[in-house]
């Protein structure tokens, strides 16, 4: 029972984990933010923490965009601000 119980958490969190990677996908219309291209399995992506965690940003929808491994890369090294597309926000 101990283990059934173990491998239906894990794969709940891992349907989970796709369906919120799905969800910033499809509202960023499957592009990356810096770049604009599309984002697809063959280019991957890094989730992106629009405000940053260590300045107190959360692991939330909201707080989270899809970007390039490379991209995601020069956001952080050049310090560069990521923002949500409005319509995201209901704007």
């Amino acid at each position: 029972m101990y283990f059934e119980r173990r491998l239906d958490k894990q794969t709940a969190e891992n349907l989970k984990y796709r369906k919120r990677i799905f969800s910033l996908w499809k509202k960023q219309n499957g592009l990356c933010l810096v770049c604009k291209q599309r984002i697809t399995e063959q280019t991957k992506w890094h989730k992106h923490h629009t405000i940053w965690k260590v300045d107190g940003g959360r692991d939330t929808l909201d707080n989270l965009v899809l970007l390039h491994p490379n991209c995601h890369r020069q956001v952080h090294s050049l310090k560069l601000k990521v923002k949500k597309p409005d319509s995201e926000r209901g704007l």
